[in-house]
């Protein structure tokens, strides 16, 4: 009697209660998988295939910018991510399932020759040594105001150390250059420029816009806008900016006879100055 009674006041409303508890568990465990919102694992896995260099060549403020617009189908092009090469190109593309489109590998070059054999100073700048704040002062202390200032601001952010100085110019070291574009947004006067790594590339490395005269008088190695080079040049590869010539890197044959007739040697082939 006594048995019976502690069983129907105690272990009945227990095995209730476990019985309850169970079939909530179940019914819990259908619902929430019935009504699971998918987790979407595309950004995550798009970041483990890219180098994670976050240098911002892809034009993104880094590996994860451009994986969330891959991953959101907002950019569709797999080949922006210079560090990664083809290599990473080919796996973005696998993965995404998109044609892989052609990798142009690209490197940093510097529009200016202005070196202390050609251009001159117009003050003695004594303040801070940066490119950012002499440009500041009259556009920097150079007699060319569209030249390179040379004080290094482009050397400072590379992490490659694809970038030297000399002779107040930079210079650009192609192998180590990983064509990240850090430097181009650094410079103040927008002379570094990415373009195609071909070994033999023609580029006309000046950026002065100015008549010829004016230029004459400011460099002895800068553009004068003869147009020579437009009518040597078969391939309708240069176009005239201004009075400067501009060479169309993609349209560009490596033929050599815009060189041969440039008057004031601006233009110059290869990737090393």
């Amino acid at each position: 009697m006594i048995a019976s009674i502690n069983f129907n006041s105690i272990g009945l409303p227990i095995l209730v209660m476990g019985l309850t508890a169970l079939i909530l568990g179940v019914l819990i465990t259908v619902v929430s998988k019935k009504f699971a919102v998918p987790v979407d694992t595309r950004v995550e896995d798009i970041l483990l295939i890219l180098p994670g260099a976050n240098c911002g060549g892809c034009g993104y403020s880094g590996c994860s910018g451009y994986a969330e617009a891959l991953a959101s189908g907002s950019d569709g092009v797999t080949t922006k991510c210079i560090p990664g090469g083809p290599d990473t190109a080919e796996s973005l593309s696998e993965y995404l399932g998109k044609s892989g489109g052609n990798f142009v590998p690209t490197v940093a070059q510097v529009y200016c020759q202005g070196t202390s054999q050609h251009t001159k100073p117009r003050y003695e700048y004594n303040g801070t040594k940066t490119c950012k704040a002499a440009n500041l002062v009259q556009n920097g202390p150079g007699s060319c105001v569209y030249g390179c200032i040379g004080f290094g601001d482009c050397k400072t952010v590379c992490e490659y150390d694809a970038i030297e100085v000399i002779d107040g110019v930079a210079r650009i070291i192609p192998e180590n250059c990983v064509a990240c574009g850090k430097c181009v947004l650094e410079c103040p006067k927008n002379i570094i420029h990415l373009v195609p790594k071909v070994e033999n590339a023609y580029i006309n490395r000046c950026s002065n816009p100015l008549l010829g005269p004016i230029v004459k008088k400011t460099c002895g190695i800068g553009c004068i806008g003869c147009t020579l080079c437009v009518r040597a040049c078969k391939y309708d590869a240069i176009k005239m900016k201004d009075s400067l010539a501009i060479i169309d890197q993609d349209k560009c044959v490596q033929c050599g006879e815009c060189i041969k007739v440039c008057p004031s040697k601006s233009i110059t082939m290869g990737l090393v100055m």
